[in-house]
């Protein structure tokens, strides 16, 4: 049987359907079943359906694991800033010399806190969680070696160095393995990235705000440890066992009257309050962009109506 006989057959056929009978509909493609953590919508920006941006809360987020994870990310940034600030406080505030190792592991730091920043920005992403991993491995590697140095004598351990009993690299092998973790815990919460999530530049609230302040201190602090790798490095390696020189005699001191005319003087170590000083500049930076990013979003709305 050739093609055209095939075709006549068929076209013989629907003629001789009774006059009034419909041709019946071809079945539909079967559908598959919708994954846990998936949006109900389609599309649409922050969690609505028409693009337009809605507060941050459980209730409006793509899926409320999403907003969850959001503000997990906006504390592993807090967890590198608090890392990074111990570190400049005993480079600044007591001499102590950028070693090569811990320059690596300063920029690992910085290298993991790129994942949540990326999340907050752009979306949740699992490709976002794989930068972080393979920042905290290298950071790892670097102050796992500083560990085995000085179990085997060959890293002198500064007292400047030591934070709550421990040497800050200790500290610095913890937080990289609790990100490595971390990570691997909120990759197999599918929920958290599956969602269909554009980051929060079209999303109000107080994340948006938190994200953009976080994102400026630890601006500043790059800023901090690059000239001061620089100033006491130049363009060569940094040495591998620095010394401190001492607590820097800068300090602010306050006078408080208390009863009976007895005065008590409070004095601050002046890189402390600097420190303090750098924060409290960022969130306000933040809340001033977070409400520029938020009018210009409220003139596209008007724009487009």
């Amino acid at each position: 049987m050739n093609l055209n006989s095939t075709l006549g057959a068929a076209y013989s056929l629907k003629g001789a359907l009774p006059q009034g009978t419909k041709e019946p509909k071809p079945p539909k493609a079967p559908t598959m079943p919708k994954k846990p953590g998936m949006p109900e919508f389609p599309e649409g920006d922050s969690g609505h359906p028409d693009g337009s941006s809605i507060q941050s809360g459980p209730d409006n987020e793509p899926t409320p694991a999403v907003g969850s994870a959001r503000w997990m990310n906006i504390a592993a940034i807090g967890v590198v800033i608090g890392a990074i600030t111990v570190a400049i406080t005993q480079q600044y505030g007591y001499g102590m010399a950028p070693s090569a190792l811990g320059v690596v592991e300063r920029s690992a730091l910085i290298g993991a806190a790129i994942a949540p920043m990326l999340n907050l920005l752009r979306g949740m992403r699992p490709n976002h969680y794989a930068i972080a991993i393979l920042a905290a491995v290298v950071g790892c590697a670097a102050s796992g070696r500083q560990i085995l140095d000085h179990a085997t004598g060959d890293l002198t351990l500064d007292p400047n160095e030591v934070v709550f009993g421990r040497p800050m690299f200790e500290w610095a092998f913890a937080i990289f393995l609790v990100a490595v973790v971390a990570c691997a815990a909120i990759l197999l919460w599918t929920s958290s990235w599956r969602a269909v999530d554009r980051g929060l530049f079209l999303h109000r609230g107080a994340a948006r705000a938190f994200t953009f302040s976080t994102i400026i201190w630890l601006f500043v602090y790059v800023v901090l440890s690059l000239v001061q790798v620089v100033v006491n490095c130049g363009i060569t390696m940094c040495p591998a066992d620095p010394s401190s020189t001492g607590a820097q005699s800068f300090e602010f001191t306050f006078s408080v009257a208390g009863s009976g005319g007895v005065e008590a003087s409070i004095s601050i170590p002046g890189f402390v309050t600097v420190m303090l000083g750098i924060g409290l500049i960022s969130f306000v930076a933040g809340a001033i962009i977070n409400g520029k990013v938020l009018r210009g979003v409220k003139d596209q709305a008007k724009q487009g109506a």
